[in-house]
């Protein structure tokens, strides 16, 4: 059986994102496979997950979903322009 292959997020863009949400590096890189690398849907996902006061970190696609089916209830947002690098 294959494994799926781990996606790799960029190290200054991870570093920049964990220091936003207060996440740790590998919480991170887990929730950007459940998006499949998706940066946005992650971004959305980090959001919701904050703005709706979740403490817990999603473990499957499933929850990921149900997180990103949400209304925002918070003001949290990030900004995509502080992650993209020149």
């Amino acid at each position: 059986m294959n494994k799926k292959e781990e996606l790799k997020m960029d190290p200054m863009v991870l570093e920049k994102l964990t220091n936003k949400t207060n996440r740790s590096k590998g919480q991170t890189q887990f929730l950007y496979n459940l998006v499949d690398g998706d940066f946005c849907r992650l971004i959305e996902l980090e959001e919701k997950l904050t703005n709706n006061y979740i403490g817990w970190c999603p473990g499957d696609k499933e929850s990921v979903e149900e997180v990103l089916d949400m209304e925002n209830k918070g003001k949290f947002k990030l900004e995509l322009k502080d992650f993209i690098t020149v």
